[in-house]
């Protein structure tokens, strides 16, 4: 049964938007680095993020085989300019060698030719793998337009994504946001199917 999740990620930011909806959910989680040396991921495709996820949590269920392992692969679409983004968004800002959030929005609205269509999301695919080696696996989006200028102050991209409330994601406080956040949907919904399978107590 399970009792906490171990996080599959090297990045301290996501990993703490992770725990915090797990425990608006009232399920614990922790990063597997507090268990185990920190290790370099395989590459990532650049077309499937549930592939992507997958073999980040097979990476570190190889590692920590009696724990329940999550991994995420997230990234931003707009549909608008296909070009940019997608799997690839956080590549696409490293090439750019961009830094901090102001960077990365003020880029982000920059692609976007006046008068397009601002229809944007995050897409979040997780995967979780059990220590019997049972794969779980949800897919979710948040935000459904792209604001005009940053709204929020705080979370990056989160600043950018509007969503079905007309407010962004991040005007949204835990924990109302997990309703509203590809991460919180994909945990939401992880989560169910946990508890479904009677992996996790009701």
């Amino acid at each position: 049964m399970l009792t906490r999740l171990v996080i599959a990620s090297n990045n301290s930011h996501k990993t703490a938007e992770m725990v915090d909806y797990l425990q608006t959910l009232g399920v614990t989680a922790i990063n597997y680095r507090e268990l185990h040396d920190q290790i370099a991921f395989p590459a990532e495709t650049t077309d499937d993020m549930a592939e992507n996820a997958q073999v980040k949590a097979t990476t570190i269920h190889a590692l920590l085989p009696d724990e329940y392992i999550l991994a995420d692969d997230s990234a931003m679409f707009i549909p608008a300019i296909p070009d940019h983004f997608g799997v690839t968004t956080m590549r696409e800002f490293q090439a750019h060698q961009l830094r901090g959030d102001a960077e990365i929005n003020a880029y982000v609205l920059a692609q976007l030719p006046d008068g397009a269509d601002r229809t944007a999301y995050l897409q979040a695919d997780f995967v979780v793998i059990t220590p019997t080696g049972q794969r779980y696996f949800s897919q979710a989006r948040g935000g459904v337009t792209l604001a005009l200028e940053p709204r929020g102050g705080r979370n990056g991209l989160d600043e950018l994504m509007v969503t079905e409330n007309g407010q962004t994601l991040a005007e949204i406080d835990i924990p109302d946001r997990v309703n509203y956040a590809h991460r919180g949907r994909a945990a939401i919904d992880m989560l169910a199917q946990l508890r479904s399978a009677g992996e996790l107590a009701n």
